[in-house]
């Protein structure tokens, strides 16, 4: 799945994509489901990961 196709499913907060990723926002050091009712974060400084753990390990922490 290719990162537009991800940040769409966060932008439109699309619950289907709930466990095939995780995404983290950068400035905020967060990191949700793509369901996640949070402000949609600037795609510049979303990243995504394939598990929580693998967000976790980033350095990020649960939204």
């Amino acid at each position: 799945m290719d990162e537009d196709t991800r940040y769409e499913a966060v932008r439109s907060r699309d619950g289907r994509f709930d466990g095939e990723f995780f995404f983290a926002v950068e400035t905020t050091g967060i990191y949700c489901r793509p369901s996640c009712p949070a402000v949609t974060p600037k795609q510049r400084n979303v990243r995504y990961y394939a598990t929580a753990a693998a967000a976790q390990g980033a350095g990020f922490r649960a939204c």
